[in-house]
């Protein structure tokens, strides 16, 4: 996907390519969520099925956090070459992820985003396969 990402008509979330490959689909092994731990919205939690998951203030992202040290558009979670990315959105107050500054990283099982006071983690499992038919 060459220019970045656009969540509806012209309106552009980020304004460079993506550096880490393809979007690709989330494979259906893998159940992601997104938990989040503190801020205004502790407890809640979001199933992530698209390879793209905004994370924000803004009613069209997937997760709104309400949280007042978020922006509008803070981050985002997302899915290319075979492994969860999070990238900071150009935010006011800038991301950590785990306690570090987040500019864009790989984002694994367990780690933690902080947007604003708002804390997310993603919890990644993988499905069992299906059992092949007897025959």
């Amino acid at each position: 996907m060459a220019g970045g990402v656009t969540m509806s008509g012209s309106q552009t979330l980020i304004d460079e390519p993506l550096k880490v490959g393809e979007l690709t689909a989330i494979p259906d092994d893998i159940d992601a969520r997104l938990v989040i731990l503190a801020g205004p919205d502790e407890g809640s939690t979001y199933v992530v099925t698209e390879p793209v998951t905004l994370i924000g203030r803004d009613k069209d992202c997937h997760v709104v956090i309400d949280d007042p040290r978020a922006s509008a558009r803070h981050a985002m979670v997302y899915f290319a070459s075979g492994e969860f990315r999070v990238r900071d959105l150009e935010s006011t107050n800038g991301s950590l992820l785990n306690g570090s500054p987040l500019t864009e990283f790989a984002f694994y099982d367990g780690d933690d985003v902080r947007c604003g006071k708002t804390v997310i983690r993603l919890l990644v499992d993988f499905k069992d396969p299906k059992p092949a038919p007897q025959v």
